[in-house]
């Protein structure tokens, strides 16, 4: 990164942030659709009922949860890897 120029560096980091934002947005929709297929299923009504809210949360709930202790596994296995001498495991 200090090979390159401070437009070069601006550029990169504009990327980086995109790049970011994407998958911050495909993670969200897909999110949305997989709770609203679940939990939504009562079209009768445009209120949506007890039982419904009730699931959406729980969705949520469980997909965060999951999606941060998914985050600390990785951490944890990439400081294993950096211990053990890298990414080839120096052997």
């Amino acid at each position: 990164m200090d090979s390159l120029s401070t437009s070069e560096q601006r550029e990169f980091q504009n990327i980086v942030e995109r790049r970011q934002m994407r998958d911050f947005m495909t993670m969200y929709s897909n999110l949305v659709q997989r709770c609203f297929d679940d939990c939504i299923n009562d079209f009768t009504s445009k209120a949506v009922s007890t039982k419904e809210e009730t699931c959406v949360n729980r969705c949520v709930d469980k997909f965060l949860k999951t999606s941060e202790r998914l985050g600390q596994r990785f951490a944890e296995q990439n400081q294993a890897m950096m211990q053990q001498g890298g990414m080839g495991g120096g052997k």
